[in-house]
């Protein structure tokens, strides 16, 4: 479905760009049918088909159609190569999607890798600044270093066990990997998430990037490493390994660090950045913990830290689209000229910060369980992030709605449908995704 569309998109006449946005979204609704996603069970020669793959999926396809919803403006109005653009959008979605399906090592290997080239081209063809060439450059030089341990330790495990299939893989019992095996394994995995000390490209092409470019980073390209880490952490067991007691640790710290950051930005789009870091950090913790808890929270973590991370970067599209600025200290008093925007706003925050009603409350919960029955000790780390998350997203939100309100603000208009449209189909899942949370418990990893 997806290869048939980027070729009549690219043909140009046969198909508008439009159509696109709603085959993906009635897909997606089709999928989420009674929010009951079970395919697991369905797994062929080249595939795995899993729980774990089939919620990956379902947020790939979600973003993509709001990807295309949000650049309406940006995009179709201003008429910068609509057919080339969307073509890009499909591309990166339909590797993305092999990507969670692919059961070979190889080919898992290769779709990580290729998942760069259609980011880097929205990166370089439809960024903002001059600056984007530098974040480009940042990006590449960060995956690339570090996947290229990974594809070595991959053709070694290949040729020593015989085969690359995981589910071969997953009889064999390989034990006692050194520290030299995890790094080199998990190394790619923990730049693409970011871990903390691997984090500085993140930021950089969040700022530089188009809104649909940071709405499919924010959503699925981070998840690309949390899923693979999980995979091979099942794979490999090297849970035991002393390199893994450090890791949470350096997860922990880095993400209190990087929500200290939070604290300072004035920039929206890095605040939000530096936000998902922290996310991560606490979504690596939990499946390096070991306990099943952990790894529920850690995919639950997953699937609302991508829908509403990326409705955070439209939001603070939106505002730069109106005023031409993303800094906190410009936009104040929102919620008296536009109080529809206020109210997605209050709502997407509270979700970030992990408040009830939204499924981001569980998933925090159940992460902090399993960090609390690996150590006491990580429950210092645990409360200090939890403030902190508490403050930063308070003050993003007092920031951009109360306060007193510039003088050029009043000549802004206020939201139009589709904007309400792309805020509302963020906010929408992560609320009815709470009615059937009882789908973790059958996760099989």
């Amino acid at each position: 479905m997806l290869m048939s569309m980027i070729l009549l998109i690219f043909l140009g006449e046969i198909m508008k760009w439009e159509y696109c946005l709603w085959f993906m979204m009635i897909f997606s609704f089709m999928m989420l049918k009674y929010l009951n996603i079970d395919f697991s069970g369905i797994s062929e020669f080249m595939f795995i088909f899993d729980k774990l793959s089939s919620v990956l999926i379902l947020l790939s396809f979600w973003t993509t159609s709001l990807m295309l919803l949000s650049s309406y403006k940006s995009i179709k109005m201003m008429s910068n190569k609509v057919n080339y653009f969307v073509s890009c959008v499909m591309l990166l979605c339909f590797v993305v999607v092999f990507f969670f399906l692919v059961e070979n090592l190889m080919m898992f290997y290769l779709f990580f890798e290729i998942s760069l080239i259609p980011t880097l081209m929205l990166i370089l063809g439809w960024g903002y600044q001059p600056e984007r060439l530098q974040a480009g450059m940042y990006m590449m030089l960060y995956t690339v270093s570090a996947s290229l341990p990974l594809l070595l330790c991959l053709l070694l495990l290949g040729y020593k066990e015989g085969t690359y299939s995981m589910s071969i893989m997953n009889f064999l019992f390989i034990n006692n990997m050194s520290i030299y095996w995890v790094i080199g394994l998990l190394l790619a995995l923990l730049v693409k998430l970011p871990l903390y000390f691997f984090h500085l490209w993140l930021p950089k092409a969040h700022v530089e990037a188009p809104i649909s470019g940071s709405m499919i980073l924010a959503s699925v390209l981070l998840k690309l490493g949390g899923y693979g880490i999980i995979r091979f952490v099942g794979l490999f067991n090297i849970l035991g390994n002393n390199f893994m007691i450090m890791l949470i640790i350096i997860c922990l710290w880095g993400g209190m660090l990087t929500s200290i950051i939070c604290v300072g930005q004035s920039d929206m789009k890095s605040l939000i950045a530096y936000s998902s870091i922290g996310h991560m950090g606490v979504m690596l913790a939990g499946v390096i913990s070991g306990f099943i808890v952990g790894w529920e929270g850690a995919v639950l973590m997953m699937f609302c830290h991508g829908l509403c991370s990326s409705g955070l970067f439209c939001l603070g599209n939106l505002i730069y689209e109106k005023i031409n600025s993303r800094s906190l200290f410009l936009c104040g008093g929102m919620i008296n000229y536009n109080p529809m925007m206020g109210l997605f706003m209050f709502l997407l925050c509270i979700c970030n910060m992990g408040a009830p009603p939204f499924i981001s409350l569980i998933s925090e919960v159940m992460l902090y369980i399993s960090m609390y029955m690996y150590s006491t000790f990580l429950l210092l780390f645990v409360l200090v992030m939890v403030f902190l998350g508490g403050l930063y997203n308070l003050i993003f939100y007092v920031s951009i709605s109360h306060g007193q309100m510039m003088s050029f603000i009043k000549a802004i208009s206020i939201n139009k449908s589709n904007e309400n449209l792309l805020l509302l189909m963020h906010i929408f899942p992560l609320l009815l995704f709470i009615l059937n949370l009882g789908y973790v418990n059958k996760i099989y990893f």
